[in-house]
């Protein structure tokens, strides 16, 4: 039995020689899959640690607080998405250097969301942008938009604090993306990262959310 799964399992290191009627031999747990050199252990710890830093992290840019936004995201991409997104690097920069975006991942997976979003949008790389405010502004979709090109794809996933209701002006935005670059932008709110890690701790893919966010952004602009 692999190292991973002791603890969902309940393996005890004990040698019995005599089953009582009140013995247990076995308690329910989660069996997942876990990142490269994770123990089950380690992964829920660090889930709960990001789930306590973002209850606790302020808004702006108050001590350093949007530089620990951008790293939680990243914490989130590699331990919510690990199935799907891989190689993923922070401050990716183009080959100019001018351009920079707070988080790039390979999108190789054949199968669900991911794969549709490669076909339709020709994402072998997602970008992830980082805002650590609870308003968007125009130059923030600006920016995502001048990221997309048609090497990495016309995918990008802006996280922000805000939510979960999402304005109107945000859509009319992504509509514009979608009409001048056939791009498409989705918008992850605080609840959104909240019900990724939840997912993540109870050993549940978080694609489907990511669908269905998915779906109501297309269904708004069209």
């Amino acid at each position: 039995i692999h190292p991973t799964y002791r603890d969902a399992l309940n393996i005890q290191p004990r040698l019995i020689t005599n089953l009582g009627e009140d013995i247990r031999l076995q308690r329910s747990g989660i069996v997942i899959d876990l990142p490269e050199s994770v123990s089950l252990f380690d992964y829920t710890r660090e889930i709960k640690r990001l789930q306590s830093t973002l209850a606790t992290l302020p808004t702006g840019d108050t001590a350093g607080a949007d530089k620990k936004f951008e790293d939680l995201i990243g914490d989130v991409i590699k331990f919510c998405f690990f199935k799907a997104l891989t190689n993923v690097q922070p401050k990716s920069r183009d080959l100019s250097g001018k351009v920079v975006r707070d988080w790039i991942a390979a999108n190789h997976t054949a199968i669900g969301f991911w794969q549709m979003v490669r076909q339709q949008y020709d994402a072998t790389q997602v970008i992830w942008e980082c805002k650590n405010y609870r308003e968007l502004h125009a130059e923030d979709f600006h920016q995502v938009c001048y990221y997309m090109n048609p090497v990495i794809g016309r995918l990008a996933i802006v996280a922000y604090r805000g939510g979960p209701e999402i304005k109107k002006t945000y859509f009319e935005h992504i509509r514009r993306i979608s009409v001048d670059k056939k791009g498409m932008v989705l918008l992850i709110g605080e609840r959104d990262i909240e019900v990724f890690l939840r997912q993540a701790l109870n050993g549940k893919k978080s694609e489907g959310h990511l669908q269905d966010l998915f779906d109501r952004t297309v269904r708004e602009i069209s």
